[in-house]
């Protein structure tokens, strides 16, 4: 084993008290009290471990630009149109730093799956997918991501 967390509460088996959770190349190989094993300990403490967050829906191409966005009036919103004006600036190393930060902050919060939309159409081409694109292989430590690639403002206007 790689890793021995100890003293771990578990949902499922409350009535059993803290137990061990022994993990080998990433995935959970044992759970029982007082597991021995030549590895990395951690001391959860009696604190509940529970599976990873899954985020369904975000749009990391597209996070942390409200601040660029011109002010619309609440009855004529329109996200598609508020960002429209934004995307020839973006470039991939802009995309990348903004996506980066929210990764981050998803991972700290506990995501360990993600399903990320992807905006690839005439105003801002592939610069937004390549952005995401780059933070895919560094952070396959933490977290993994699924593009799901979509036209927004359509392919030819």
């Amino acid at each position: 084993m790689d890793l021995v967390i100890r003293n771990a509460r578990l949902a499922d088996r409350s009535s059993e008290g803290p137990l061990d959770i022994g993990v080998e190349h990433g995935r959970i190989v044992a759970i029982e009290r007082a597991l021995t094993a030549e590895a990395e300990v951690y001391d959860a403490g009696g604190c509940l471990a529970c599976p990873g967050l899954i985020e369904t829906h975000i749009h990391l191409d597209k996070s942390r630009i409200i601040e660029r966005c011109a002010p619309q009036e609440r009855r004529e919103l329109s996200p598609v149109m508020g960002v429209a004006p934004l995307k020839p600036s973006m470039s991939v190393e802009d995309v990348r730093m903004r996506a980066e930060r929210t990764l981050e902050q998803c991972i700290m919060h506990g995501t360990t799956r993600m399903r990320t939309q992807v905006e690839v159409d005439p105003g801002i081409g592939m610069r937004g997918f390549e952005g995401v694109q780059s933070l895919i292989a560094d952070y396959k430590w933490a977290i993994d991501i699924e593009r799901c690639v979509f036209p927004q403002e359509g392919l030819t206007n």
